[in-house]
């Protein structure tokens, strides 16, 4: 079987919750990451799920970006998070 004639199926296919729509494509995986070789790390998907895949990835960014914001106080002190050392800000303490 020749490159021309394969058919690409998307990684989603078969979900009967949200069927795919679109044409199927390799598109980069998010973040993106690379193989040995240097090629892009690609994944079959169509453009429906694709633009799933890449708003779960800003949602993921969005929360993982709240949650650094969160291990500092007001005044810019590292304070630390819920799984590690509690630190107190000098300016926090005297407040």
């Amino acid at each position: 079987m020749s490159d021309d004639t394969r058919v690409i199926t998307c990684l989603n296919d078969g979900n009967e919750a949200s069927p795919c729509e679109g044409v199927v494509e390799f598109h980069p995986a998010l973040p993106v990451r690379w193989h040995n070789s240097g090629a892009m790390v690609q994944f079959p998907r169509c453009a429906e799920h694709y633009m799933k895949y890449c708003d779960a990835h800003d949602e993921r960014q969005a929360r993982d970006s709240r949650h650094r914001a969160s291990m500092y106080c007001k005044h810019g002190t590292y304070i630390g998070d819920a799984w590690g050392a509690d630190y107190l800000c000098g300016e926090c303490e005297s407040e």
